[in-house]
């Protein structure tokens, strides 16, 4: 699935200048010649003033003037039919517009017209597989195949659309062929083994992986699925720590919580639901990073999570150089990302992980106070796999949302909320990196 973290203007404008730069340092070694060098310059300075049209196009959606934005994105696109980088932020942004055949539509037809152009068809093919878009990617796979031969990447993709389509068979045999080509199977393959009841062979996969990239947050979320299917021991270690999961009221009066619901809800009035790349089912979400606007009652907000994040890492277990919250450096962190969820009349989100962060949370503006509410219905799950790992695990721990509380929770640690009947839930959440 799509991670909620969608490229905004400021983000997107670093990312590409970033890059931009390390362009102009290699255009001016002192080896190259003049003339190449002049070249180098007049093409970079036409990318720059590229990459500002997009990250203006960006900033322009954000406003809500999703039509001009997309318009001027796609001018761009018909001007540079190759630039890859804008057809991915092309796309992000018309799954934030709720219509699933858009999306579809733009990269399916991107794939079509891209030709020989491999490093486009394989983005837009990897986009269509992460939202979930399997009978497209099961569609276009024998096209491309006969346009560009066995490529690893398309043995790669047809095994995750076998797998999360229940073609388990087939998912097996094309996992088989991608590590026949040179392919190394990693967290999809995870999953699969997990789906089809392999969980020693899936923990086996998951370690391996978390020993060359031990932060990432869903490769933790796995492995502790698969520790736990199989009664290791270390899934104790991993999750049953003290003061892991912190609830804190931030003492915020009745009148503050009032005003802040009134700015949020002017904020979602103009979004949809993002159905198809996101865990939230039944709301809205707001675009961009909230802790970057300059509202009063966000920046207060803001100043109040981040003593309360100071405080949850400081009343941490000891220092476990091998644990991925633990063993991470205490001494700063920064926030990443942070939105606004409002759901609605059964409304709820699906269980997931963040996996670019460290810390994750949910802080509760309103809740819907109905006699009708029985159970948990609204509540926080945590350490509940999704259901379509098929699992049968529960969740490790049920938190009951109260208005003015903040909830802290490593990221790795699956988390979904239960459906409610009827009302408004809305809260704000942030994710954090340690260390950074």
């Amino acid at each position: 699935m799509f991670t909620p973290r969608w490229p905004v203007s400021v983000q997107l404008a670093s990312q590409l200048s970033a890059a931009k730069a390390a362009d102009l340092r290699s255009a001016l070694v002192p080896d190259l010649k003049a003339e190449d060098a002049l070249t180098a310059a007049h093409e970079l300075a036409g990318e720059i003033a590229r990459d500002q049209q997009l990250v203006d196009a960006v900033f322009q959606f954000e406003q809500g003037d999703a039509d001009q934005a997309l318009g001027a994105i796609g001018s761009l696109l018909e001007a540079q039919p190759d630039w890859v980088e804008g057809h991915v932020v092309m796309a992000q942004l018309l799954s934030q517009t709720g219509s699933i055949a858009a999306f579809e539509l733009f990269l399916s037809d991107t794939i079509r017209s891209a030709g020989d152009d491999i490093a486009l068809v394989t983005t837009c093919l990897r986009l269509l597989s992460e939202a979930g878009r399997h009978a497209k990617v099961d569609a276009l796979i024998p096209v491309l195949r006969a346009r560009h031969g066995d490529h690893l990447f398309f043995s790669l993709i047809e095994a995750i659309t076998a797998s999360e389509t229940d073609d388990l068979g087939r998912a097996d045999r094309q996992f088989a062929r991608a590590a026949g080509q040179g392919g190394l199977l990693s967290l999809p393959h995870v999953r699969h083994l997990i789906r089809k009841g392999d969980v020693t062979q899936a923990a086996t996969l998951a370690e391996a992986f978390v020993a060359r990239h031990p932060r990432h947050q869903g490769a933790w979320g796995l492995l502790a699925t698969a520790w736990r299917l199989t009664g290791d021991s270390r899934h104790d270690w991993l999750v049953h720590r003290p003061g892991l999961v912190r609830t804190v009221d931030l003492g915020m009066p009745a009148e503050t919580l009032a005003a802040l619901a009134v700015r949020l809800r002017a904020l979602h009035a103009t979004r949809c639901q993002p159905s198809f790349d996101q865990s939230l089912r039944g709301g809205t979400q707001t675009a961009g990073k909230l802790f970057r606007r300059d509202d009063p009652e966000l920046r207060h907000l803001r100043d109040l999570m981040r003593r309360a994040v100071r405080a949850y890492i400081d009343a941490l277990p000891p220092v476990d150089a091998s644990h991925p919250l633990l063993g991470r450096d205490r001494s700063r962190f920064r926030f990443t990302e942070s939105w606004s969820a409002r759901l609605v009349d059964g409304g709820h989100h699906v269980s997931h992980v963040h996996p670019q962060s460290t810390i994750s949370s949910a802080f509760y503006v309103t809740y819907p106070q109905d006699p009708r509410q029985t159970g948990h219905s609204g509540w926080l799950a945590i350490g509940e796999p999704p259901d379509d790992l098929r699992t049968g695990l529960g969740p490790l721990q049920m938190i009951e949302p109260k208005v003015g509380q903040l909830v802290l929770f490593p990221s790795f640690l699956w988390h979904g909320t239960r459906p409610f009947p009827r009302g408004e839930r809305m809260t704000v959440a942030f994710d954090a990196v340690m260390g950074e």
